[in-house]
């Protein structure tokens, strides 16, 4: 869960498709972009996989809460992540323990942010066809970094109907995650205090700003 926050970050677009494609790949950038430019905040549930490089696998799922410029909040059953664009908390259930750390916004973090409202600054793009997720029939767009970073590379499935991002894979050397993300809600109204934390009582607390 804590790879969400890791390599959370960044995407964009660009090829002429065959006649096939009712759209090319910038115009699908342009309107996801028009659709999340003009939001304030959002909400949707999730499903996550990850794939190790050394063979293990992790599943979890929950919900995420994002704000511009730069908030996020990711809830699962085991963990809470949250940032306020300028510090972030990484909290284990399991662990009762909270990791607090400044918040590293770099062209190669992955961040939910990132990856609706300003990934064409940061990967080139292609469309690669149409596929369905969760039935719902969407544009698959291959996405490569600019620069070198922990991405490697990177997919993202964008709703044909509503501009919508439903789907987004993640390569790095160290794990190919997947997050599948359902219940979309635009403009939730959320509070600021979504994007902080408070440690609990007794749990471990371990600074390192």
């Amino acid at each position: 869960m804590a790879k969400f926050v890791k390599y959370l970050p960044v995407i964009l677009l660009i090829i002429v498709v065959n006649a096939t494609y009712a759209q090319d790949a910038q115009e699908i950038i342009k309107n996801v972009q028009a659709k999340y430019s003009s939001i304030k905040d959002a909400q949707a549930t999730f499903s996550q996989s990850v794939r190790y490089s050394s063979g293990s696998n992790h599943s979890s799922s929950g919900t995420i809460y994002i704000q511009k410029e730069d908030k996020y909040r990711i809830e699962s059953k085991n963990e809470v992540i949250v940032t306020d664009g300028v510090t972030s908390w990484s909290y284990s259930k399991k662990k009762k323990q909270v990791v607090i750390d400044n918040y590293k916004n770099d062209g190669n973090t992955f961040s939910p942010n990132k990856f609706l409202f300003n990934y064409p600054e940061n990967f080139y793009s292609d469309l690669d066809g149409t596929e369905s997720v969760s039935g719902i029939e969407c544009y698959l767009l291959k996405l490569s970094p600019r620069h070198k970073g922990s991405v490697k590379s990177a997919k993202i499935w964008v709703d044909k109907e509503d501009n919508l991002i439903r789907k987004i894979t993640i390569n790095s050397s160290e794990s190919n995650t997947t997050y599948i993300l359902k219940k979309i809600t635009l403009d939730a109204g959320l509070s600021s205090s979504k994007f902080s934390f408070s440690p609990p009582e007794g749990v471990e607390v371990i600074d390192l700003r």
